[in-house]
C-alpha cells in the first residue's frame, strides 16, 4: 500500500464550505489507485477530510465521465464517509474545477451536473463566481414540532432542497450557539427517520436580507456555509415576506437566491476559490 504513487486532490473552498475534488474520470490516475486501495470510497473520504491526516474539508467530490447527456456525474461524501444527494456550495466549486482544471474540450461556461438529487445546473460568471439552478424547492411540512431534551417542544419548517432541512427563524444568530445541542439532537430525530435532516437556523438583517448557519449532517457542526441550506432559510423567508431576491449572509460568505415564480428551482450565486492542489500520498491508508 506504502508503495501507491501520490494522487492529486485539489481544495476547494464555497464561501468557507470546504471540499477535496478528484478527477475520477476513466483514464484518470484514481482508477488505478482506486483499484489498489483497499478501502471504499466512503472510507477513504473520511481520510482524506480528516483534520489531521487529511486535507480538513467538509466534504469529499469526486467528478467522473457524464452519463446520460450530463456533462460530468459526480460522487460525493461528507467529512463522515456518509453521502449526501446534493451540496449547492459543493456544486459551485465543480463547476469551477471542472471548467478550468479539466479543461473540457469545449471549454463550456455552463455545464450540467448528474446528482443524486437529479441535474443541477451550473454557470461560470467569472471572477470565482458560479451560478447554479438547484433542484426543486419545496415544503415538505410548513410547520413541523419536535420534542427535544435541550429545548423543550421546538417548531420548525421541514423543506427539501435537494436534501432535508429543519429550518427555524431565530432573533439573531448569535442565538445559534445556544441552539447548538438542540439543533444536534433534531437533525436524527425519531420522526425523521431514516434520513434526518440538517438544521438552519436564519435570522432577518434588513428587508431582502437575511443571515443564517447550518447544522449539518454528515459534518455534525454548524458549517461555514451550506448551499441548500441558504436557499432553505431563503424559501421559508421568502414565503413570510414575499420577496423573491434574497441575499443570505452565512458565516463563511454572502450568497444570492432568486426564486422565479414560473420556476421551482432556484438559482444560488456564491464565490467559488481553488485554495491549492495537493499530492495526496496515500501513506495514511496502509
Amino acid at each position: 500500500m506504502k508503495k501507491l504513487l501520490p494522487i492529486s486532490i485539489m481544495k476547494m473552498s464555497g464561501a468557507g464550505n470546504t471540499f477535496a475534488l478528484i478527477d475520477a474520470r476513466e483514464k484518470s490516475d484514481w482508477r488505478d489507485v482506486e483499484n489498489s486501495l483497499g478501502k471504499s470510497r466512503a472510507e477513504f473520504a473520511k481520510l482524506v477530510c480528516d483534520h489531521v491526516l487529511g486535507l480538513s474539508t467538509d466534504g469529499f467530490l469526486l467528478i467522473e465521465n457524464g452519463s446520460e447527456g450530463f456533462d460530468y456525474d459526480w460522487d460525493f461524501y461528507n467529512s463522515d464517509g456518509s453521502t449526501a444527494e446534493m451540496c449547492g456550495n459543493a456544486a459551485r466549486c465543480a463547476a469551477r474545477f471542472c471548467y478550468e482544471y479539466l479543461g473540457s474540450s469545449e471549454n463550456k461556461a455552463c455545464l450540467k451536473f448528474k446528482t443524486g438529487a437529479g441535474l443541477v445546473t451550473a454557470q461560470i460568471l467569472g471572477d470565482d463566481e458560479v451560478r447554479v439552478q438547484m433542484p426543486e424547492a419545496r415544503f415538505v411540512k410548513e410547520s413541523i414540532e419536535l420534542k427535544t431534551k435541550s429545548k423543550g417542544v421546538q417548531k420548525f419548517a421541514l423543506v427539501n432542497t435537494g436534501v432535508p432541512h429543519l429550518v427555524q427563524k431565530i432573533s439573531n444568530l448569535a442565538e445559534a450557539t445556544t441552539l447548538k445541542e438542540m439543533a444536534r439532537e433534531v437533525r436524527s430525530h425519531a420522526d425523521l427517520k431514516p434520513a434526518g435532516a440538517n438544521v438552519t437556523f436564519y435570522a432577518e438583517d434588513s428587508k431582502g436580507h437575511i443571515n443564517a448557519v447550518t447544522f449539518e449532517r454528515g459534518v455534525e457542526d454548524y458549517t461555514l456555509a451550506c448551499g441548500t441550506g441558504a436557499v432553505a432559510a431563503a424559501l421559508v423567508y421568502s414565503q413570510l415576506s414575499s420577496e423573491k431576491q434574497i441575499k443570505v449572509q452565512m458565516p463563511g460568505g454572502l450568497l444570492s437566491v432568486v426564486f422565479d415564480g414560473k420556476d421551482t428551482h432556484p438559482l444560488m450565486t456564491g464565490g467559488a476559490v481553488f485554495v491549492g492542489e495537493f499530492k495526496y500520498n496515500l501513506e495514511v491508508v496502509g
